[in-house]
């Protein structure tokens, strides 16, 4: 699958933007470069892609600018060789469409995919700096394992160490050897609590009898301890309520006879009692408010009468605007009149300066020299006109005379340039121009350039892999006449001395064990023979020794030999005793003897096969040290000569590919060079045929330089002489022109004196048409006259009104007085103004103060009758009550009252205490308590509640015990589980039983998932080892510019690490590289994986966003150029936002596509 085309419709930040891909050019690099500033989209564009194939997220972030249901994206895809246009929409079903709208099936693209899902996709067919990362802490949790890192680098995930690691500790947190933490260990112990609780309340049929006796009995002793403290303690109660009735009694016949019960008072009404202080308070208040409105109103009355309204000068008041307004005005007048008339007389002076500028008499009338606005127009229009036709006839003439003196001066230059100068045909200025493009449009110079520092390079790579050889030294030639083997050799032999060395181990390991047992059994053979003989051999030795002393003595028959046979017979008779005693010891001496000969022979068979096995050895490493150029310093174990000819093959390998690369290029530089020489003999052959001079024995580069030189001049010259003879002929044109122009202007001046005469002919200044300036000069001081004169009029109309105003103000001031019967004269105004006004005015305050007083009094008088009205309310609550009582005063009243209180709270107490009384005799009448009071015996109560009092302790404690003796019998009862306690206990084991079982299942599910993981591992180890650790060998000696010459394994146990070789020949373990150069080999691992993924199914295209921002610009620059190799299999995108890495994928792939964002 391939992308041709991303249209980001409506999505994120874009709005219809395309991402055009093209198609793929055969043979060439399929790598493009998507570039754009920060917070650009290049974060949206991946997930745009990436949502195109899988469909939008439910709650997708990216829609920020568009809504959901306009979001849209759109893509040309190449699958199988057929080009899909295809668009995804933000909906639930039908989320995929062609490009007529019409739904697509999304099996479409998952058949295209392989069925990847969007997680793997990332994973698989992505890098950015986050996997990178996490590719660096893989290597370190795979401790450099080459079938994990192969595994990683391939499928894109770096977390299989870590998954097989917590699969590994989740099963042994399930189960594990010894362990009292693990689950299984727990639940067996939570089975062996069970079953002591169950052994615990599991009891048999008579004990439980046994308990229920004991606790029925237990119960009826409490029971009945109980009721009979239940009975006391009521008794008790009664006896106390008694004993609280009689305090009572006594109490209530004490009010009974008090005399204030007694008294004959009558019973005022309740409200009363809160009226009268009241009463007394408005009494005394009442009085006082009379007494006080009484003095107010006498003293309003006398101040009403003291004041004295001047009823005459209130008639000013329909006056007073005028008044106001007149004094106003005639200050006003009075102010401004003495300026008013010097203004007026400054006009008069100004219009006669004007008059005397204009040339005219004083008395002349100044309103006659004023023209009409049409005539000003016209003189003024012509003013304005004639500067322009003096200019433009002035023009006329000097652009003539510079025309006709240019022309005479370029005439004399064309003279001057006929007679020098060189030409060349044209003929041979096509030829010479043919030949300079031929070699300079060639890339002949830059190819050449190019291979030159190839060359350098590559002598420099020849001279570093021959480095690589030592100790080896030699030619070339040399080098490629050694003997080598191929990788499927290697692989053999290393299958071969692997299986050797399992051999030598298994043989060693089983001679170990086989010479350990045969000294335990020796020990052991000892230790019987310390103990006593009880061997089969002593025994029969023993029995030999008996039967050779009876023969003997049957020979002899004299006393010595009875004693010797006497002898050996008691040593037959002990040993026989002690092999009876020791039957079973002598059983297994037998079976240790047997077994010491078993393995006495194996040890002499293994040393055989392990002696066979080390002969195999030492010829297989023979047979590889063969092919090793120097043997010295390399161990003679096969393993290592294979690590040593497997390395020493790559190298020479590469040695040999570099020499012949810088052969390919020497023979490249020399067929360059010769098509140069040939283009550069036939540019000189064409400057010799064109008149060039001076132009040989030049290299290539300054020939072509001469050579657009001598053409420049060529050009230039003819370019001049065509311009000089187009510059005459232009001038010759505008020299008609020019004549042409000074004739209309002479034209327009005539015809411009015309109408100026004509126009001043109808006014006073004809006499001066001479002179366009005086003209000029009178219109401007003319048009100073309208203003002067209006304003003059202005002023005079103004003085007027100021005058007529003090005349009339005067008027009004005599007939005011006439009507106020004054007869004083008016000589000021002012003054009589401002007095009549200051008479209003005082008379308006003695007015308003006696309307003043007047409202205060009808005030006052309403609230005298207000307060007269309640004093009589109160003279009639008054009267009534102490009428009730038969006094007078308020403070006999208020004794009456206190009297009546009291006897009302007796009253009260005594109805509280018979009803006390009831209550604690437990009666509803009062009298049934009395009479049953009178017949009680008080001091027989009294004895027998203390007595009940001392019962009811000891009962207490009675009851106290008989309940815990209840308590510890229904205990004991309970604790047999007569309910279903045995059978949940059951339960809870059949549950934990079950969990053991699901956990069993688990363990042998991780365990075994753990071991296939391990055997499919070791399986794509020896799958994908030979080419893609050839790959990722060269792609990290690139990254790495060359510090690290490769990768190579190195068995470990069961398992092979992954090693970085130093450029010297060191070697250091994956996972004990620096964090940056981890980074690099996970790249190189990851690049190998693709290209092994392409090489078996179709290809998809493969994003790196910004992988390359921590690299320098050598390593960036060996990436990109991995880059483009690896575009060949399979389209590769790359998302930056660094210029400058741009311009380094341009150099090294220089077909590289690079989109910009906007």
């Amino acid at each position: 699958m391939r992308l041709n085309r991303l249209d980001l419709t409506r999505y994120g930040k874009f709005t219809d933007h395309v991402i055009d891909f093209g198609k793929a050019a055969d043979g060439q690099p399929d790598l493009h470069i998507v570039y754009g500033l920060n917070e650009a989209g290049k974060s949206t564009t991946l997930a745009a892609y990436l949502d195109l194939l899988f469909g939008m997220h439910a709650q997708t972030p990216y829609n920020f600018l568009h809504p959901y249901g306009s979001m849209r994206i759109g893509a040309q895809l190449d699958i199988d060789g057929v080009e899909h246009e295809l668009a995804r929409l933000k909906q639930r079903t039908g989320s995929l469409i062609d490009g007529r709208g019409s739904p697509v099936n999304d099996a479409l693209l998952v058949g295209a995919l392989g069925g990847v899902t969007r997680d793997a996709y990332r994973t698989m067919f992505s890098l950015d700096d986050k996997s990178l990362e996490e590719g660096g802490n893989a290597i370190i949790q795979s401790k450099g394992e080459l079938g994990e890192l192969l595994f990683s680098a391939s499928s894109g995930l770096a977390g299989l160490s870590k998954a097989l690691a917590a699969a590994g500790d989740e099963a042994a947190s399930v189960y594990k050897k010894r362990s009292s933490t693990s689950k299984m260990a727990e639940l067996k112990r939570a089975l062996e609590t069970l079953k002591a609780e169950r052994n615990a309340i599991d009891t048999f049929a008579a004990a439980y009898a046994s308990l229920n006796a004991s606790h029925e009995t237990a119960k009826t002793n409490y029971d009945g301890a109980a009721a009979e403290l239940a009975q006391a303690r009521t008794r008790h109660a009664g006896l106390n309520r008694i004993l609280t009735a009689l305090p009572l009694s006594l109490q209530l016949a004490g009010l009974e006879t008090d005399p204030n019960t007694q008294a004959e008072l009558p019973r005022p009404p309740a409200e009363w009692f809160a009226l009268l202080p009241q009463l007394v308070r408005d009494e005394t208040r009442l009085q006082a408010l009379l007494q006080e409105k009484d003095r107010g109103l006498e003293q309003l009355q006398r101040e009403i009468e003291a004041i004295a309204v001047d009823e005459q000068a209130l008639l000013i008041a329909t006056h007073a605007e005028m008044l106001a307004d007149g004094i106003a005005r005639f200050r006003s007048a009075e102010s401004d009149l003495p300026r008013r008339r010097q203004s007026l007389a400054e006009q008069d002076g100004a219009l006669a300066r004007l008059l005397a500028d204009l040339e005219r008499p004083p008395h002349d009338d100044a309103e006659a020299l004023l023209l009409p606005a049409s005539t000003t127009a016209i003189i003024r229009d012509l003013i304005e006109k004639r500067s322009g036709i003096d200019v433009q006839l002035s023009t006329a003439e000097r652009e003539l005379k510079r025309s006709r003196d240019a022309l005479d001066r370029l005439q004399d230059n064309q003279s001057a340039q006929n007679g020098a100068g060189e030409d060349v045909d044209d003929v041979a200025l096509e030829r010479l121009e043919a030949a300079l493009a031929r070699l300079t449009g060639s890339d002949l110079p830059s190819r050449l350039s190019l291979e030159e520092r190839g060359r350098i390079q590559l002598q420099r790579n020849l001279e570093n892999r021959i480095g690589m050889l030592a100790p080896w030294s030699g030619d070339m030639e040399a080098l490629a006449a050694t003997r080598s083997a191929d990788t499927r050799q290697i692989e053999t032999w290393r299958g071969q001395a692997m299986a050797i060395d399992r051999r030598l181990n298994e043989h060693r390991t089983r001679l170990r064990e086989t010479e350990t047992e045969q000294v335990t059994t020796q020990a052991r053979l000892a230790a019987f023979n310390a103990g006593g003989a009880i061997d089969d051999g002593e025994a029969q030795a023993v029995r030999g020794e008996r039967d050779a002393a009876w023969q003997a003595h049957l020979a002899a028959l004299d006393g010595q030999t009875a004693k010797q046979f006497e002898e050996a017979m008691r040593r037959d008779d002990g040993v026989s005793a002690g092999r009876l005693s020791r039957a079973h010891e002598l059983a297994e001496l037998r079976q240790l003897a047997r077994k010491t000969a078993e393995n006495e022979a194996a040890i002499h068979h293994q040393r055989d096969l392990l002696a066979e096995a080390e002969t195999e050895h030492a010829a297989l490493a023979e047979k590889i040290g063969a092919l090793l150029p120097d043997t010295s310093d390399i161990d003679t174990d096969a393993m290592e000569r294979i690590a040593a000819l497997e390395s020493w093959v790559t190298r020479r390998s590469e040695a040999l590919s570099a020499w012949t690369q810088l052969q390919q290029v020497q023979t490249d530089i020399a067929d360059i060079r010769d098509e140069l020489d040939g283009v550069s003999a036939e540019l000189q052959r064409a400057l010799s045929e064109a008149g060039a001079r001076g132009l040989h024995q030049l290299n290539p580069s300054e020939l072509a330089r001469g050579a657009a030189d001598f053409i420049s001049r060529i050009k230039a010259g003819a370019h001049a002489r065509a311009a000089l003879e187009k510059s005459i002929t232009d001038l010759a044109r505008d020299i008609t022109e020019r004549e042409r122009d000074r004739e209309e202007a002479q034209t327009s001046a005539d015809a411009w004196q015309d109408a100026w005469r004509q126009a001043l002919s109808k006014t006073w200044l004809a006499d001066k048409a001479d002179s366009v300036a005086a003209i000029r000069e009178i219109l401007s001081v003319l048009s100073k006259l309208p203003v002067i004169l209006k304003d003059r009029q202005d002023l005079a109309q103004r003085v007027t009104a100021m005058e007529r105003d003090q005349t009339q103000f005067r008027d009004d001031i005599s007939s005011l007085l006439r009507k106020l019967d004054d007869d004083g004269s008016v000589d000021d105004p002012l003054v009589i103004a401002s007095q009549l006004l200051d008479r209003l005015k005082a008379a308006t305050r003695e007015q308003q103060a006696r309307t003043t007083r007047h409202e205060n009094l009808e005030k006052l008088q309403a609230e005298r009758a207000e307060l007269a009205a309640e004093l009589a309310v109160h003279e009639a609550q008054k009267a009534k009550i102490t009428a009730y009582f038969g006094t007078d005063t308020l403070a006999a009243v208020e004794n009456f009252l206190e009297q009546a209180k009291e006897r009302d709270r007796v009253e009260t107490r005594i109805a509280e205490l018979k009803a006390q009384i009831a209550q604690s005799m437990q009666v509803v009448r009062f009298e049934d308590a009395a009479q049953a009071l009178a017949e009680i015996d008080a001091g027989s109560i009294e004895r027998e509640a203390e007595e009940l009092s001392t019962r009811i302790g000891d009962l207490t404690d009675r009851t106290r015990e008989l309940y815990a003796e209840m308590t510890r019998a229904k205990d004991k009862l309970d604790a047999v589980g007569g309910d279903d306690a045995v059978a949940q206990i059951e339960a809870k084991r059949r549950t934990i039983l079950l969990e053991i079982e699901d956990l069993a299942t688990r363990y042998l599910i991780l365990r075994t998932g753990i071991l296939a993981a391990e055997q499919a591992l070791h399986i794509y180890r020896e799958k994908h080892r030979s080419s893609m650790m050839n790959r990722a060998s060269e792609a990290f000696r690139l990254i790495t510019g060359g510090n690290y010459s490769g990768l190579a394994t190195q068995v470990d146990r069961d398992k092979e690490i992954l090693i970085g070789v130093a450029r010297d020949g060191s070697s250091k373990l994956a996972d004990s590289m620096s964090t940056g150069t981890q980074f690099q080999l996970y790249l190189a691992l990851r690049l190998a994986g693709y290209e092994e993924f392409a090489a078996v199914r179709p290809s998809v295209p493969f994003i790196a966003d910004d992988i390359m921002e921590s690299f320098d610009d050598q390593r960036s620059e060996e990436v990109f150029r991995l880059l483009g190799e690896m575009s060949k299999v399979g389209q590769v995108i790359y998302l930056t936002h660094h210029r400058h890495l741009c311009d380094i994928a341009k150099t090294v792939v220089p077909q590289v596509k690079i989109h910009q964002l906007p």
